[in-house]
């Protein structure tokens, strides 16, 4: 089973990976609702989404390692990253796609949130790392056609773990990842 990146998606890549620059969704204008607000009945519609895991599952492994295990196949992963796309929008609009990045080394900074920013060596193994575009699918394999940040709750920062079918392409150094599940402590 191969996985098809959408065409914008596929551009961005494309055109990133010519340039030498990190992945990115670009050209996005921010959407969804504003990050970390929601009311309480929102917040209760989120933890019941068919898409959210209520516990988190075992084995997840780094992007980088994902990348190193799949080669040029197709195989079912368990990877964890933060949603992160630079100083671009992470989440693609009007559909359950995002773009995730390498978490720093455990017990590497201490969770400093800025430790990242400031330290030669993970910025180093960030560029280095790929980046996973992480597309949350219905049960015919479609893209859901609803914004990640409405859907599930998500924001720019958070810690996801997506379980599903993934393919790597080292021409652009990414992932994409079609899953039904994905796990967050948001």
């Amino acid at each position: 089973m191969m996985i098809r990146n959408n065409s914008r998606i596929g551009l961005v890549l494309g055109g990133l990976a010519i340039s030498g620059l990190s992945v990115c969704f670009t050209g996005c204008p921010q959407s969804g609702p504003p990050t970390g607000q929601t009311s309480a009945s929102e917040s209760r519609q989120l933890k019941a989404s068919p898409y959210r895991l209520k516990t988190s599952p075992d084995g997840a492994i780094s992007l980088t390692e994902a990348s190193e295990n799949l080669g040029d196949e197709t195989k079912a992963v368990t990877l964890v990253g933060k949603i992160d796309a630079g100083e671009f929008s992470a989440f693609e609009p009007d559909q359950a796609t995002f773009m995730l990045s390498e978490l720093p080394a455990d017990g590497h900074g201490n969770d400093d949130p800025d430790h990242e920013d400031n330290c030669p060596f993970c910025k180093r193994r960030a560029a280095n790392a790929p980046k996973a575009i992480i597309q949350i699918v219905d049960a015919d394999g479609k893209i859901v056609p609803t914004d990640a940040q409405t859907l599930l709750g998500l924001q720019k920062g958070d810690r996801v773990i997506a379980v599903g079918n993934a393919s790597y392409d080292a021409t652009v150094n990414a992932i994409t990842v079609q899953c039904q599940k994905i796990y967050s402590g948001t």
